[in-house]
């Protein structure tokens, strides 16, 4: 993502702390869509963390897929930027392209890899146990994943990566905020269920 944009100047850092926050990203979004790149950068920068962490999770980890999830985000938020809605939650808007961008690649990663270990085991430095372990583990979340109904895979991401309320997720997956706080709890039910034995020990749970 580095020389993506420039840094915003000394100017636009003043205009972020005088104003309220959805004013400021209203006028940074008007100035980015008539081609101010610093702008865009400002507009961007205090959500790249919420980015990476949405990205990261459906990248099974991997930071070189999760860094090209990001920066195609921002290539596909810059030029969707039109779509975005003043004075509404630019984090969300930002985070719906995210959350679906990062899981077109992930699925596409997903097949490289299964066809490269099909022709070609790969070969490790560290201890067969320790990848077996690890490779076991990222592989039941990320199927645990896969097995969600999209929506309730996509509220769930927005929920816990994204951090966004319940009356965003709604309006992202085009649903009530009721909908869409039972599909996080059934997301989060279902992927305790299906990742159990992975799970701390309760002291007198059942096992």
């Amino acid at each position: 993502m580095q020389g993506f944009f420039a840094l915003p100047s000394p100017a636009v850092a003043a205009q972020e702390t005088a104003a309220p926050r959805m004013s400021v990203e209203a006028e940074l979004c008007a100035r980015a869509l008539g081609g101010d790149g610093h702008a865009f950068r400002a507009l961007v920068e205090p959500h790249l963390g919420m980015l990476y962490r949405v990205a990261a999770r459906a990248a099974r980890g991997d930071g070189a897929l999760a860094e090209d999830a990001v920066q195609e985000t921002l290539t596909l938020a810059f030029q969707q930027l039109g779509r975005y809605t003043p004075d509404t939650s630019f984090k969300s808007f930002l985070a719906a392209i995210a959350v679906r961008r990062a899981l077109t690649l992930r699925r596409a990663e997903g097949r490289r890899v299964q066809r490269e270990e099909q022709a070609e085991p790969p070969a490790g430095t560290e201890s067969p146990e320790a990848l077996s372990a690890a490779r076991a583990t990222a592989e039941r979340v990320t199927e645990a994943l896969a097995q969600l109904p999209k929506k309730r895979r996509e509220a769930a991401l927005l929920r816990l990566d994204a951090g966004l309320g319940y009356a965003e997720i709604a309006r992202l997956i085009g649903s009530t905020e009721g909908s869409a706080r039972v599909l996080v709890h059934l997301a989060l039910t279902e992927l305790r269920a299906k990742l159990a034995d992975l799970l701390p020990a309760t002291p007198g749970g059942s096992p």
